[in-house]
């Protein structure tokens, strides 16, 4: 196993960016039941997920952040599917539901793909390692070292599940998100339900409609 190192780099960096273009579709699978998220909501609480930048409490805990909103998102559904759904092995329908979000300006992300996490800092091994803490203080470095990565809205990365590209956008990149209800599918909608399949035998998941 690779050994991955806490911030900061051994020697400085030379980041290399990913572009996601005005006019770009990205996608989100999301619980409406749930604290009344919706296809545009950022969670101000954490540290949670593999890139949140939350500061943790002082007993190192997950704490409500209000400067610090994090959202997870993909290109495709199978990304989409294999991060929330990968752990388990079963995809399982319980009133999720899909949006499919326009981006209005720019975004810059910075590249964690291939050899863009080492060109940063760490080791391609930060996508995938079990240890959080470790992905999430490096996410925290990242956002806070605006000299070394400049002011970037998020982070481009390699899934843990099958390699496909994921996005974990910070609460500067929420202005630049719409996403009008008629972009929103409930994951259950028969039209859904062929590319489902698809992507669960393509990843060797069990479906549960």
């Amino acid at each position: 196993m690779v050994r991955i190192a806490l911030p900061p780099p051994s020697k400085p960096p030379s980041p290399s960016f990913r572009t996601l273009a005005a006019g770009t579709s990205i996608l989100r699978i999301f619980d409406p039941t749930r604290y009344g998220t919706t296809a545009l909501t950022f969670r101000y609480y954490g540290p949670i997920g593999r890139f949140d930048h939350q500061r943790p409490s002082p007993e190192g805990g997950c704490t409500e952040d209000l400067e610090r909103g994090i959202s997870y998102a993909g290109l495709t559904l199978s990304c989409c599917l294999v991060e929330c759904f990968g752990d388990s092995g079963v995809i399982e329908l319980k009133g999720q539901q899909i949006g499919r979000i326009q981006i209005d300006r720019e975004l810059n992300l910075l590249d964690l793909r291939g050899n863009g996490a080492m060109r940063a800092g760490s080791v391609a091994a930060l996508a995938k390692t079990a240890d959080r803490q470790i992905s999430q203080e490096w996410s925290r470095y990242f956002y806070e070292r605006t000299e070394l990565y400049g002011l970037i809205d998020g982070i481009s990365y390699f899934n843990a599940h099958n390699d496909e590209e994921a996005f974990a956008l910070y609460e500067r990149a929420q202005s630049a998100l719409v996403c009008p209800d008629s972009q929103i599918l409930s994951l259950n909608h028969s039209s859904l339900r062929p590319a489902i399949q698809q992507a669960s035998l393509a990843n060797h998941l069990d479906f549960l409609p």
